[in-house]
């Protein structure tokens, strides 16, 4: 083709093994390829077109992370963000989707590979290197699918990045500092959750805690239970909240914010395996069960407690 420009193919597959094989056109100009000679090696199938001014050299396989990299690359600017930086952070319940990312405010938000997210912070927003990937940070990550989330799928994502050491709690700090007065749409929401989480949070008072576990058990449905029954763990006295002796059921309320039990995670586990041991069943409703489904946590216990008397019966 007349004024077809011809450059170095050598340098855009050395480029594109970085990128999963995806090059932009600015990329392939800078390497010595104008618009015709682009569009030749299209047409002979050593390029693959995935949206405008973006290609891919035909040899690379079609994964998702090639997908990714397009959307990232069919910006002047842009970094992985929400479901997408989610899952490459490996953030429990998070997998393939449509990729996601992030643009300054001032850009175009249609895409037709990728959702596009326009942030007005965009310059102040902290990113990171992941699988080669520019990516929003675990907690910048957060913040963007913090709107979108329900609460208890928020909440167990923020567990799982803070005790996986994926994030600190005070890796928001910034981020609450630079959104102070600004419209942030699920900012309050997690904001809510990360004050659960501090090291100062309160616990929940026990005889209030108590009365809710007590009302859920007042069901005509629950066989007769006792309160503060005397156990023994490995040979050492204890006490279980609740004991439905036809079930051989203990019925746990917890009290302890987020903290305490993370902490005390390892020690429940001792005792819970230790009273399995003894053919005794462990239910642990929380705060947070107990005061916002307490319908559910009866349903749970008449379920388990039915299921125990087949097994008996059997």
């Amino acid at each position: 083709m007349l004024g077809q420009v011809a450059g170095d193919s050598s340098r855009i597959d050395e480029l594109a093994s970085r990128q999963y094989g995806v090059f932009n056109f600015r990329q392939a100009r800078d390497a010595g390829f104008d618009g015709d000679a682009v569009a030749v090696r299209v047409r002979n199938g050593a390029w693959v077109r995935l949206c405008p001014e973006v290609y891919a050299v035909a040899s690379a396989p079609p994964k998702w992370e090639r997908q990714v990299s397009a959307a990232v690359l069919s910006r002047p600017r842009a970094t992985v963000a929400g479901r997408s930086a989610a899952f490459l952070h490996g953030i429990d319940g998070f997998g393939f989707t449509r990729p996601v990312i992030m643009i300054p405010s001032s850009g175009n938000a249609r895409s037709p590979i990728a959702r596009v997210i326009r942030s007005k912070f965009f310059d102040m927003v902290a990113t990171e290197r992941v699988e080669g990937l520019l990516t929003t940070t675990p907690a910048e990550t957060l913040l963007t699918l913090a709107a979108e989330l329900r609460q208890r799928v928020l909440e167990d994502a923020l567990d799982d990045m803070i005790l996986t050491g994926k994030a600190r709690l005070g890796d928001f700090d910034p981020i609450f500092d630079r959104i102070l007065g600004a419209r942030q749409a699920g900012a309050g929401r997690l904001g809510r959750a990360l004050e659960a989480r501090q090291p100062g949070s309160y616990d929940v008072d026990a005889t209030y805690l108590e009365r809710m576990l007590h009302g859920v058990l007042a069901d005509p449905a629950v066989p007769e239970w006792t309160t503060e029954y005397p156990i023994s763990i490995n040979g050492t006295p204890g006490r279980v909240d609740v004991f439905i002796a036809v079930w051989a059921l203990a019925v746990e309320a917890d009290s302890r914010r987020w903290h305490a039990r993370q902490r005390d995670q390892e020690s429940d586990r001792i005792r819970d395996n230790a009273l399995a041991a003894q053919g005794i069943q462990v239910l642990r409703f929380t705060y947070s069960m107990l005061k916002e489904h307490p319908e559910q946590c009866l349903a749970t216990l008449l379920a388990v407690g039915a299921h125990r008397s087949a097994l008996s019966r059997s």
